[in-house]
């Protein structure tokens, strides 16, 4: 196996060192020697001895050697330039790239198909969580009916910080960019695009379809404010910022949103910077996936799991029809905070000085934002 990594960024230098580091544990693995003949970064990097060092990605493509190429450098753009003529070479790609998956996996996919290439996609789910390869491989005796779970490590982050450090949102955003959790483009994590994105990739699998992904509504977490976690505290909750996907009569409801869960529930204790995935399907029932989403190595190590599975003899499929069956979820229990008493069916009722909490009883989100005319509120989902 001869590799070529594009982009040596925080995540590629990782591969670099694991592959070097386990080269001899992972060949006997495999069975085949493993060879890293290139390391493609715009900035020269010093890279282990035998590594041959470019600054054109053509090189790696146009070698005939290489059998398989690592893309890391992210986006949509020269990324996929990138993977399509390294498929169209007949060369296997690996990438952690969820935005370009999201956006740009059929056609992907259909190339990888025709060249009899193989694609693996794990690290752009969860980071370092085995969560792809076990929906579409272990799990495939089941039908899987729901995907529910955090997949945005650093919303999760700047949501524990503003429970357990009493900060407000901005205070809490600060000290997760400075730690270096936030994307260069604030709005793909803040603004639920992140998750989005994965829990489209999620989707496609489970329900083997392929579907838009500006069809999925996204909400990230700017509206949360340390008053509404304290109330949501008080009520015996806390504020996650929940992507699902589900089986409905009419097709795929699908979002993300910031969701009051129960204390008692697992999703509701993986704090910091951690994630989680929970499937429900007919006869395994539940099964989750935890760990941390984000980090060189842990991202890497996922990278790595996928270099490996090139080796084997099984290709995975993506022979999925399209869908435009795709809702939002908006039949769900709502917290409702308003500075006035308000005539809604609830469940729970809170006050505490000029506001007043509820949460309401299941009801469909158009009948209650009806209700809620004229009213200045603010407003989440509430699970279960």
């Amino acid at each position: 196996m001869k590799i070529g990594i594009i982009g040596l960024g925080t995540v590629g230098y990782g591969v670099v060192e694991i592959l070097t580091e386990q080269k001899e544990r992972l060949e006997k693995t495999i069975g085949e020697e493993v060879v890293i003949k290139y390391g493609c970064s715009l900035d020269d990097m010093d890279l282990p001895e035998g590594i041959i060092y470019t600054a054109d990605y053509k090189d790696i493509i146009n070698d005939d050697e290489v059998d398989t190429v690592v893309e890391l450098i992210g986006g949509t753009t020269i990324a996929k330039t990138i993977i399509l003529e390294a498929l169209k070479r007949g060369k296997n790609v690996v990438t952690a790239n969820k935005a370009l998956i999201a956006h740009d996996g059929q056609e992907i996919f259909k190339v990888a198909a025709l060249n009899n290439a193989k694609i693996y996609y794990e690290a752009a789910v969860g980071g370092g969580i085995p969560v792809v390869a076990p929906a579409k491989e272990n799990l495939i005796a089941n039908e899987i009916k729901k995907i529910e779970g955090i997949l945005n490590g650093t919303t999760n982050f700047i949501l524990t910080l503003m429970e357990t450090d009493n900060l407000d949102f901005d205070e809490a955003l600060t000290i997760a960019d400075g730690l270096g959790f936030v994307e260069a483009d604030a709005s793909l994590d803040l603004d639920g695009i992140d998750a989005a994105h994965k829990i489209q990739i999620l989707a496609m699998n489970a329900f083997e379809v392929f579907f838009d992904y500006k069809k999925i509504q996204a909400t990230g977490i700017r509206k949360v404010t340390k008053l509404d976690m304290d109330y949501a505290k008080a009520l015996g909750y806390r504020i996650k910022l929940i992507a699902q996907a589900k089986k409905l009569e009419n097709g795929i409801g699908i979002d993300v949103s910031p969701t009051l869960i129960g204390t008692k529930d697992i999703v509701a204790n993986v704090n910091q910077a951690y994630n989680v995935v929970e499937i429900s399907c007919n006869y395994l029932e539940n099964v989750i996936f935890y760990g941390k989403g984000a980090g060189r190595y842990v991202t890497a190590s996922a990278v790595v799991s996928d270099i490996m599975k090139t080796h084997e003899q099984a290709v995975w499929s993506h022979d999925y029809n399209e869908t435009d069956a795709i809702y939002p979820i908006t039949f769900s229990r709502y917290y409702v905070r308003c500075d006035q008493p308000l005539d809604i069916d609830y469940d729970t009722y809170y006050s505490q000085g000029k506001d007043h909490i509820y949460i309401t009883n299941e009801i469909e989100y158009s009948e209650l934002e009806e209700q809620l005319k004229g009213y200045t509120t603010n407003l989440f989902k509430v699970r279960g």
